[in-house]
This record gives C-alpha cells, structure tokens and sequence, in this order.
C-alpha cells in the first residue's frame, strides 16, 4: 500500500498514481492535485489519520477551496 508521501513524490517526478478509487481526484486539475496530495500527506503523517480518511478529508478540503475561490474570484 503507498502511502500519502510516497504519492506525492511519485506526482512531483511526473508519475502516474494509482489513485483511481478516488475518481473525483482524477479530475482535479493539476495545481490542485499537488495541492490534494500535500494536504493528504499532512493530515496522515501530522495529523495521525489513516491513509484512506486522509485522503477523504483532504479532498473535502480542497473542494472546498476550490469552491471558495470561485466565489471570491473577480473573475468569476
């Protein structure tokens, strides 16, 4: 099982991961899946979650993010 940190490596050296159980993170451009990968990384490691609720709660947080951008965005 790869862990948050080894994901994130593998996304900064330009790998493909395997997070495809994570549908709605495939689609996350790639700004924000760097973004999805540090906050899953820090949440198991800092944080003490296990890898799967990390990775739940680190997309819920970049969702939202993303969505409270939009809002405040000039350009939206």
């Amino acid at each position: 099982m790869i862990s948050a940190l080894d994901r994130l490596r593998a996304l900064r050296a330009g790998e493909v991961l395997g997070t495809s159980h994570l549908t709605s993170v495939e689609e996350l451009p790639v700004e924000w899946r760097v973004e999805y990968e540090e906050r899953a990384a820090i949440l198991e490691y800092d944080g003490g979650l296990p890898r799967e609720q990390a990775d739940k709660q680190a997309l819920r947080e970049i969702q939202e993010r993303i969505i409270n951008l939009k809002k405040t965005s000039f350009y939206s």
